[in-house]
């Protein structure tokens, strides 16, 4: 985990924001260039397939709307209101 062996609120603040990374930030923000994925870092990518596991984790987030939020409330960044096809756990490189 992020600060030792055990999964700490530094991970679980972090959980939220590398799971949108690919569906929101990316496209919206240029983060990463637009082109890097979660999959392209691949401690990142361990770290959240650990956190992934865990119970619980996969049952409580919703990433279909944590992502399409920000296409919907963002009208200067997405001024057409697109919704882009939806991100699935598999996409980020999750399995379900």
């Amino acid at each position: 985990y992020l600060c030792g062996d055990v999964f700490s609120e530094a991970d679980l603040r972090l959980l939220p924001t590398v799971l949108r990374f690919d569906g929101a930030y990316a496209p919206l923000f240029r983060a990463g260039g637009a082109h890097l994925r979660i999959r392209d870092y691949p401690a990142l990518l361990r770290w959240l397939q650990r956190c992934w596991t865990m119970d619980g984790v996969k049952e409580t987030i919703d990433l279909q709307d944590a992502t399409s939020s920000y296409f919907r409330q963002l009208f200067p960044l997405n001024p057409g209101g697109l919704l882009p096809t939806p991100i699935t756990a598999e996409d980020i490189g999750l399995k379900d």
